[in-house]
């Protein structure tokens, strides 16, 4: 076989243009998946009880018993925040807002059926992989506005997934204008130490969210009432269906939907949901090493997902894979067609081979969602392994190297890159049959080089500067 000598000198270079090779999708799944069904959280029994506990606390403590439905002073605060480690952009949607239709019917503050018949307060639902995140404590609950807890359990059992007679772990705080706001559902043995009578702060930690007592999923069940009984009810949400209060309870009212990207993330197969009470299993990545063969997929391919809140049918999510450099590798869009509150996709995309950090980035309704993942080729690379295509030495060396071609690739279309251990290009040069020889000042390290002809790979050799 014929080969041309070039002989280089090399040197770290700031990286030039990434070669994207050819895309195609090999399998695209998808699975929709609404959150927890809705069931009746609290009974009347339950209630009643309730409100005997807290009218006894509060007379107890000494604080102002109120049924009053009209005077409200108290500010709310979003009763949910991620913890430490929950990294996703989002991790919440609602699945019921209180019911204001008085017969069968369904009627939410936004005179939508987000809701179901009877439903006194908001559902929280958690999303992506509620029973992951209640294991992991990542979703946290915590006081909406100051007070003192009048009302608190805990020690029940949290993976409930049906109606039932249950005990949830739950409190209830009473704030300075007599209103009390009540939080249920909580993760068993995640309630706060603090006790009836004792005073939180906003923003206070309160528990995790769970699925205790009468529920169907991990979610927080918040309700407010003016008083101290549930017929001085609240609905937090102002709208033109709200027929209990006409003034919003929110420091800052969220909107009735939040259509986004909740999560982008970069897995080895498909992800697992076993359903309701079992834990779903991610199989997420963050480094891959070239050759790459997942389960269940075709060789150099991984699964690429995309998990919504309030998926909304005719928008458009724009999907990309992004070189190192920002520049794009591979894109592909998706045409929502059907409304939901918590659903997701998973895409099955090959994968870069040249080494790097890339970046998985989805857009949908004009807001970002995005994971890093690595490209990696064994570092075991045999410096002098034999390849057909093209040898370089002498290796290890001090900066001068041959290199040898095979002929039949110096058509103008062949090209040599030069990475450090990062995957950031240090050298490319298109090679001719022109071209004998490239001089350049070096600089020691390992790298790897690449002879891409085409867009394809013809071999990969480590290479030490001393």
């Amino acid at each position: 076989m014929k080969t041309q000598t070039l002989t280089a000198t090399f040197l770290m270079l700031a990286a030039s243009n990434m070669i994207s090779f050819g895309q195609t999708s090999f399998l695209e799944k998808s699975v929709s998946n609404d959150g927890p069904p809705a069931s009746n959280c609290i009974s009347e029994t339950e209630y009643k009880a309730l409100e005997e506990r807290c009218v006894h606390t509060i007379k107890a403590l000494g604080l102002p018993l109120s049924n009053a439905k009209s005077i409200q002073t108290t500010s709310l605060a979003w009763p949910l925040r991620a913890a430490a480690g929950l990294n996703d952009c989002s991790f919440y949607a609602i699945n019921a807002y209180v019911d204001h239709d008085a017969t069968t019917g369904l009627s939410d503050w936004n005179c939508g059926t987000n809701t179901y018949d009877g439903h006194r307060g908001t559902d929280i639902g958690i999303a992506p992989y509620s029973f992951l995140k209640m294991d992991n404590n990542l979703v946290e609950v915590i006081a909406a506005a100051a007070g003192t807890i009048i009302d608190r359990a805990d020690g029940n059992f949290d993976k409930n997934c049906a109606s039932n007679t249950l005990t949830a772990n739950s409190i209830s705080l009473q704030h300075a204008d007599g209103s009390v706001t009540h939080y249920w559902h909580m993760k068993k043995n995640s309630v706060t130490s603090k006790q009836v009578g004792e005073s939180v702060a906003v923003g206070e930690y309160l528990g995790v969210v769970g699925s205790s007592g009468s529920s169907s999923g991990p979610h927080l069940h918040f309700e407010v009432w003016a008083g101290s009984t549930n017929t001085t009810r609240q609905d937090p949400y102002s709208g033109s269906c709200n027929l209990l209060n006409s003034n919003s309870w929110w420091a800052s009212q969220k909107p009735y939907r939040e259509p986004n990207i909740s999560k982008a993330s970069v897995n080895i197969t498909d992800v697992v949901v076993p359903g309701c009470p079992n834990t779903e299993t991610s199989n997420e990545d963050s480094v891959f090493s070239i050759p790459f063969q997942g389960p269940g997929l075709a060789p150099g391919y991984a699964k690429f997902y995309v998990f919504y809140r309030n998926e909304t049918s005719g928008m458009i999510a724009t999907m990309n894979i992004l070189n190192p450099d920002n520049t794009v590798f591979n894109s592909w869009t998706r045409t929502s067609t059907t409304n939901y509150n918590n659903s997701y996709y998973g895409f099955s995309k090959v994968l870069p081979t040249l080494p790097g950090l890339y970046t998985f980035k989805a857009e949908y309704n004009g807001l970002f969602c995005e994971q890093q993942f690595t490209i990696t080729t064994p570092v075991g690379i045999n410096s002098l392994s034999s390849n057909s295509n093209f040898t370089i030495y002498p290796n290890p060396g001090n900066g001068r190297f041959t290199l040898n071609v095979s002929d039949k690739y110096l058509t103008g279309d062949t090209r040599l890159e030069i990475r450090n251990i990062l995957g950031e290009i240090v050298f490319s040069k298109t090679i001719t049959k022109a071209e004998n020889s490239i001089s350049i000042e070096p600089k020691a390290g390992i790298y790897f080089t690449y002879l891409i002809n085409q867009g394809q790979i013809l071999g990969t050799q480590k290479l030490i500067v001393n």
